[in-house]
């Protein structure tokens, strides 16, 4: 099992798989404690970190602790023609995704989410993607952003509008052939939501 969490342009894998390990390798103690000051310490001179266990799960949880959790959903949405909807946000193209609302349910969550971020209606949610995770820092406190990503389809023929309010610049469909290029300055996240989709 693999989980990776992304820190800005910087990851840390837990897992239990030798041939999967990047950068440099940390094993857990005897008590299995995984500091998240430390990761991060280490983090400063490498752009992948690895924490090679048993049960890499687990290790991420202890990792997590003491960090405030954050759920979100988001979706891979495709039109009849097959095409992808993006967004380009902050200077990156990104995917379509926001935060779990109170007494919603992530599945709701994703599909509201790229409605509301693209400017379409009917939705149609399919299967469960992959999660992703990343860790940053919210008016001093650290946050670990879990985000739940589904296959979606589209039916409609309207035509995509950005959620400017949200700092969303373009929403596009974007044909399969294209979108590799597109993830060249994405986020580590973004291009791992791809890659299990299929299109990386």
């Amino acid at each position: 099992m693999i989980r990776t969490v992304y820190f800005e342009d910087k990851a840390i894998v837990f897992t239990d798989d030798a041939a999967a390990a990047c950068g440099e390798v940390i094993r857990p103690g005897e008590a299995g404690e995984i500091a998240f000051a430390k990761l991060l310490q280490n983090l400063k001179n490498t752009k992948c970190l690895t924490v090679l266990s048993d049960d890499a799960e687990a290790d991420l949880g202890r990792m997590a602790a003491g960090l405030r959790r954050i759920e979100a959903g988001g979706g891979v949405a495709t039109n009849p023609a097959g095409e992808v909807l993006m967004i380009f946000r902050n200077g990156r193209w990104d995917l379509p995704k926001g935060k779990l609302e109170a007494g919603e349910r992530i599945e709701a969550c994703a599909v509201r989410e790229v409605e509301e971020e693209c400017g379409i209606e009917a939705l149609e949610r399919g299967e469960l993607l992959t999660h992703t995770y990343h860790i940053y820092s919210l008016h001093g406190e650290w946050v670990l952003k879990r985000t739940t990503w589904y296959r979606m389809r589209y039916a409609g023929a309207a035509a995509p509008a950005p959620q400017t309010a949200e700092g969303i610049t373009e929403a596009v469909w974007v044909a399969p052939a294209a979108i590799a290029a597109k993830m060249e300055g994405s986020y580590g996240t973004i291009r791992d939501v791809m890659a299990a989709a299929g299109y990386l």
